[in-house]
């Protein structure tokens, strides 16, 4: 079920959209039902839409089960919590525990990442201060879940990475239409189509054209498909003949980096499909590999030292706390032996008062 809700824009305005799903599609089936999934290798890649659903089905899970640390790394979330998370989505979907690692690996991350993502622009970066972002918060948060992920975000160290992230996107100038299919389904699609697994030239077209307008999303990409097309010639009959791995190869500039979208980490188009680089440039690329993995690995120990700093401060604020508990039990304790001496004074008071009165009697 999907609910319609009033969105507020920075401006005031409000406009409707569609509110939180709770897939009733996938946690509504009969009991006893499950729905099916076909893998190839570690890759999700049918039937139709149930990859993109069984994606969809665990973000709703991490996001209404109130379970997990917004503010971590999905690797770093707790492993206790994972596991309900997987105990949670076998009763829906048709999983063996061979399953278990790509589900709880790469597709749980992916998805996990790409929550935080939405949340962010659409409720954090559309507003300049605080007390804005605060008070719109995503409805399958908490107010103290959002808080402590406004702040995340806040800091001047997630502020610098939001700031790299943002140029990197700038240069990917090459768009894919490929909406929330991923490559390897498409490549199965493909081969079921025509028999055969697409060549690098055919599939790049199939994932960079509009399937609408038949077009390519962007300049840059049209501009890569035209020469394909122009290196692969046409037949007598004036028909496009195919795209071969060759062509692409020598179309496709050694440049164009990046992840290759839910194939796995650490795959580039350059490494998936392939490249024209030279001996030279291949070790070139790999000492960039190098480089690119140090620099993944210190912003890992950079996250592992935040955490370390958390719990440290969170251990003082307990420490602080117990001391406060003990200096207000002390104070107590202090305040009720000076009233149990008082009243000890007065009852003296009043017996000698009494033996005086008696004894002048």
């Amino acid at each position: 079920m999907v609910k319609r809700r009033l969105r507020r824009s920075p401006g005031g305005a409000g406009t409707w959209v569609r509110g939180t799903s709770t897939l009733p599609k996938v946690f509504d089936q009969p009991n006893g039902s499950k729905l099916e999934l076909l893998w190839k290798d570690k890759q999700l890649v049918g039937p139709q839409k149930h990859p993109s659903l069984f994606s969809e089905s665990i973000g709703v899970l991490m996001a209404m089960s109130r379970r997990f640390n917004w503010t971590k790394n999905w690797e770093l979330q707790d492993v206790g919590h994972k596991q309900w998370l997987w105990d949670n989505i076998k009763d829906s979907w048709e999983l063996d525990e061979t399953r278990k690692e790509p589900t709880l690996g790469p597709i749980s991350s992916d998805e996990f990442r790409n929550k935080k993502s939405k949340w962010k622009r659409k409720f954090y970066t559309p507003y300049t201060t605080y007390e804005e972002r605060v008070s719109h918060r995503p409805h399958q948060l908490s107010q103290q879940e959002w808080v402590q992920l406004v702040e995340f975000w806040d800091t001047p160290e997630q502020q610098a990475i939001f700031e790299r992230n943002k140029a990197n996107r700038a240069k990917q100038i090459a768009k894919h239409a490929t909406g929330r299919i991923s490559f390897p389904q498409f490549e199965e699609i493909m081969s079921k189509e025509h028999g055969a697994p697409p060549s690098l030239g055919d599939l790049f077209v199939r994932t960079h054209k509009s399937s609408k307008t038949h077009d390519a999303l962007d300049d840059q990409s049209r501009d890569y498909i035209e020469k394909m097309n122009h290196l692969a010639g046409r037949d007598e009959h004036g028909a496009q003949l195919p795209l071969t791995n060759e062509i692409y190869r020598e179309v496709m500039p050694p440049e164009r980096h990046g992840r290759v979208r839910l194939r796995k980490r650490g795959v580039t188009p350059t490494s998936y499909f392939g490249s024209r680089l030279s001996s030279d440039n291949r070790v070139n690329d790999l000492e960039n590999q190098v480089v690119e993995m140090k620099r993944v690995a210190e912003e890992k120990e950079e996250e592992r030292q935040r955490e370390i700093e958390e719990m440290r401060r969170q251990a003082q604020d307990k420490d602080e706390q117990r001391q406060h508990e003990m200096d207000e039990m002390k104070r107590q304790f202090d305040a009720r032996d000076a009233d149990m001496e008082a009243r000890l004074m007065q009852k003296l008071l009043e017996m000698t008062t009494t033996h005086s009165r008696l004894s002048s009697n």
